[in-house]
């Protein structure tokens, strides 16, 4: 797992005054990974330690991770403070501990590496259905996709100002047709069959929550987002982080996932342009703080956009 920041701030420094001399726990701060989540050392062991603001996201790993017989094998797991004791709250955030699992983040660009992700994937929707922990409530992926379409428009006059209109345009209008046929699939019974047969989807498959390590072994980590809906969902996700590295190698993508129940709104979903969104969101809010111009980031856009086109047209033939 890769550490960046190493610098204090009161904020910490009170954290682990609070642990050492009021809670009697000798958790040592090693590194700053990102605000309120801390590369620790407990017991001469390597640890994750996370603050939440809502303490429900945290409950809701823990008691899930209690049900999940194969926890061990697939997943860096919450650890407990004391003897069964998992969260502590101090400063507005229920605090957890977690595994630290040494390796290196999945790189999509290697075909191995995609593999072993589907493999853990599989894996964990297989050992987890049935889990019958109250989970989290979220919304579908469409419905998502929506509001990630209403935060694209809001960005608009970015591209006018650039002269770039034809791109958001196109952009925009690609990303309305592929998500209305998607939406349009009977999602409504095929949730409700995933919440009745207890189906639980990871959530956030990034290359980063997914670590190797160095006897080739995978675990996914951080499972903020885990909530119960098709496993479908993941997969079509989990495609389109595949995708910017396979574009070219499009009967490869399709091979990753052979699996999957219903190839054809696999593929519907993997079309949404949801990710290129998604990218330009991020970007768009650095830009904003000064860290990367908006030219640069349109530019990278326009690059990734044009590599897409090509996709779309042979996935659209594929599903004439």
């Amino acid at each position: 797992m890769k550490v960046e920041h190493t610098e204090g701030d009161s904020y910490t420094d009170r954290l682990f005054q609070w642990l050492w001399q009021e809670e009697k726990l000798p958790i040592r701060l090693e590194k700053v990974i990102k605000p309120k989540v801390y590369k620790v050392r407990y017991n001469d062991h390597p640890m994750i330690l996370k603050g939440y603001r809502r303490a429900q996201t945290l409950e809701q790993q823990i008691n899930f991770f209690q049900d999940w017989n194969y926890a061990s094998i697939s997943a860096a797991r919450p650890l407990p403070f004391q003897d069964n004791i998992y969260t502590k709250s101090k400063l507005g955030c229920a605090w957890g501990l977690f595994e630290w699992v040494q390796g290196k983040h999945a790189d999509f660009d290697n075909h191995y590496d995609r593999e072993k992700a589907v493999q853990v994937l599989q894996q964990f929707h297989r050992t987890t259905k049935g889990i019958a922990t109250l989970a989290i409530p979220r919304d579908p992926l469409y419905i998502k996709w929506e509001r990630r379409l209403e935060q694209f428009e809001e960005t608009q006059d970015v591209f006018s100002e650039y002269r770039k209109r034809s791109i958001y345009q196109e952009l925009r209008l690609n990303m309305i047709i592929q998500l209305e046929r998607f939406s349009n699939h009977p999602w409504g019974e095929v949730e409700e069959k995933a919440w009745e047969n207890n189906e639980w989807l990871h959530g956030d498959v990034a290359h980063h929550n997914f670590i190797i390590n160095n006897k080739h072994e995978i675990k996914l980590i951080d499972f903020d987002l885990l909530h119960t809906g098709p496993h479908l969902y993941d997969h079509i996700q989990l495609g389109q982080r595949f995708l910017p590295y396979l574009e070219n190698q499009r009967a490869l993508l399709l091979q990753y996932f052979k699996h999957t129940p219903d190839p054809d709104i696999w593929l519907k979903g993997v079309l949404v342009p949801a990710d290129l969104l998604r990218e330009w969101l991020y970007g768009y809010r650095r830009c904003l703080r000064g860290e990367v111009s908006f030219s640069k980031h349109i530019k990278k856009l326009e690059k990734a956009w044009e590599s897409r086109r090509k996709f779309v047209r042979y996935a659209e033939h594929m599903l004439r």
